[in-house]
């Protein structure tokens, strides 16, 4: 997981990024951008989980 890491940081942060340009730019609105944000952000949350979970990380 730690090798997949910084590919995420990298991913994430330009994916706000252009949707922060797409907002500015009003090329979407302000409640899509939510949505999608959410999206991603539990996305991202979700697929860590699970690749800590199956590489045998901490836990209980």
């Amino acid at each position: 997981m730690d090798d997949a890491l910084p590919w995420v940081v990298i991913g994430s942060a330009s994916v706000l990024l252009a949707l922060v340009l797409m907002l500015g730019l009003k090329l979407i609105s302000p409640k899509r951008f939510a949505q999608i944000f959410a999206g991603l952000a539990s996305g991202v949350a979700i697929g860590l989980a699970l690749s800590r979970l199956s590489a045998g990380g901490p836990h209980g």
